[in-house]
C-alpha cells in the first residue's frame, strides 16, 4: 500500500471540507459509525441526532454513562491496545497536521466554549494549617468528566488514519513489537467528518451524533463574523459570536458601530475585547466620547487622560499593536504621568517593551 500517497489524500480531503456549510449527510454518517461499531464488536445500534452541543450535553448526561465509561473503554483498548501507548513523533506530527487541516484550532475553541472551563472549587488547606495538612482542594475540569470527558471526535479519528499512514510507511525496525496498522480502522471517520460529523457517544442504546457546527472565518482563519453569529448550528438557537478570533458578547457584534457606547471600553475587563470594541468603534471616537487629554506621547504611545463618568479622571495608555495594526487603550496606576513611567508600571521593568520581546 502506498501510504505515503493516503496520507496525502487524507490531508487533500480534511482540507477541502467546506466548515461554512452546516449541511450533513446523515447517510454517510451512519455507514462510518457501522464500521467503527463493527470494528469494537459491538452491536449497530441507532443514531440520534444532537440539535446542537447544548442539546448533545442533555441527551449523553441522560444515557448509561457507566457503560460509555466501562464497557466501551475496554473495547476500544482491546482493539487498539498496540496503537494507544505510541507517542512516537512519526504519529503525532502527522495526525496533528491532519487535525489543523480540518480547521480542529478552531472547532477545539468551540469545546471549550461548551463544555466549560476548569473551575477551583476551594482553597488548599495547606494555605491555613500548614505543611501536616493534607491538600484539600479540588479543581473540576468539565473537559475530563462527563460528557465531555467520553466524547469521540471525528477529526480527531481521522487524524489518526494520516498518523497510522506515516507510522506503517516507515522501516519496520523502527516500529514498536507487535505493531498493528490500523488505517483501515480510522479512515471512515475522514469520509465522516466529510459528510458533516463532529463528536459522537456510544452509549448502550444508542449513538449520540453531534454535527459540524457552521464555521464563519476571517482571511487570517480565525473565528469572525460582523454581521451575526460566527458559529451556530441549523435549527438552533445555539450560537457564538466572535471578532477576528475573539469570543465577544453578540450585542457587540449586532449593534453598528455609530451606535455602541464607547463607555463599554471602561466596563470590559478582558483585553482582547476592548481591543475589538477599539477596533469597531473608532480609536477617534472612544477619545473624543471619554473627553481624552494627551498627557505624554512616545512613538506609537500616548499616555492619555479618560474621564471615567464617576467624577474621576484616570490615565490610560494607548499603544498600537504591530502585528494587528489596531489600538488598544490600558489603564495604568494613577500616579503614571509619562509613557516611561505607564510603560515600566506596566511591564514592571525600566526596559521598553522591544527589549522585553
Amino acid at each position: 500500500m502506498d501510504f505515503h500517497g493516503l496520507q496525502d489524500n487524507i490531508l487533500s480531503r480534511l482540507g477541502a471540507v467546506d466548515v461554512s456549510s452546516g449541511a450533513v449527510n446523515k447517510a454517510a454518517v451512519a455507514g462510518a459509525l457501522e464500521q467503527y461499531l463493527d470494528t469494537l464488536k459491538l452491536s449497530r445500534r441507532p443514531i440520534t441526532w444532537a440539535k446542537d452541543a447544548q442539546h448533545a450535553h442533555q441527551l449523553v448526561a441522560q444515557s448509561d454513562l457507566a457503560f460509555v465509561k466501562g464497557e466501551l473503554q475496554d473495547r476500544i483498548v482491546e482493539v487498539f491496545r498496540h496503537a494507544t501507548e505510541r507517542e512516537h513523533q512519526l504519529w503525532v506530527e502527522p495526525r496533528a497536521r491532519a487535525i489543523e487541516a480540518g480547521h480542529g484550532t478552531q472547532l477545539e475553541v468551540i469545546k471549550t466554549l461548551v463544555a466549560g472551563t476548569s473551575v477551583l472549587l476551594s482553597i488548599p488547606w495547606r494555605a491555613y494549617a500548614g505543611t501536616s495538612t493534607g491538600d484539600r482542594g479540588a479543581c473540576t475540569s468539565p473537559r475530563h468528566d462527563p460528557p465531555w470527558g467520553i466524547v469521540s471526535d471525528a477529526l480527531d479519528y481521522a487524524g489518526r488514519a494520516a498518523a497510522e499512514c506515516v507510522w506503517a510507511g516507515v522501516d519496520r525496525s523502527h516500529n514498536s513489537a507487535g505493531y498493528v496498522c490500523h488505517v483501515d480502522k480510522w479512515l471512515p471517520f475522514v469520509a465522516a467528518f466529510e459528510a458533516g460529523l463532529w463528536c459522537f457517544w456510544i452509549t448502550a442504546d444508542d449513538v449520540i451524533a453531534l454535527p459540524r457546527p457552521t464555521l464563519k472565518l476571517n482571511a487570517q482563519v480565525q473565528l469572525h463574523s460582523e454581521r451575526g453569529s460566527a458559529v451556530h448550528w441549523d435549527d438552533s438557537e445555539q450560537e457564538f459570536f466572535f471578532l477576528n478570533g475573539v469570543h465577544v458578547p453578540s450585542e457587540i457584534v449586532e449593534t453598528p458601530a455609530n451606535e455602541l457606547d464607547p463607555r463599554l471600553l471602561l466596563r470590559e475587563r478582558n483585553v482582547e475585547v476592548r481591543r475589538e470594541l477599539i477596533r469597531k468603534i473608532g480609536i477617534e471616537r472612544v477619545c473624543e466620547t471619554l473627553e481624552a487629554k494627551c498627557l505624554d506621547r512616545l512613538g506609537n504611545y500616548e499616555l492619555l487622560l479618560l474621564d471615567l463618568q464617576d467624577g474621576r479622571t484616570r490615565p490610560f495608555l494607548k499603544m498600537k499593536n504591530p502585528s494587528l495594526g489596531v489600538y488598544h487603550v490600558e489603564g495604568v496606576a494613577p500616579e503614571c504621568s509619562t509613557v516611561a513611567e505607564a510603560l515600566a508600571w506596566r511591564n514592571q521593568s525600566d526596559l521598553p517593551p522591544s527589549v522585553l520581546t
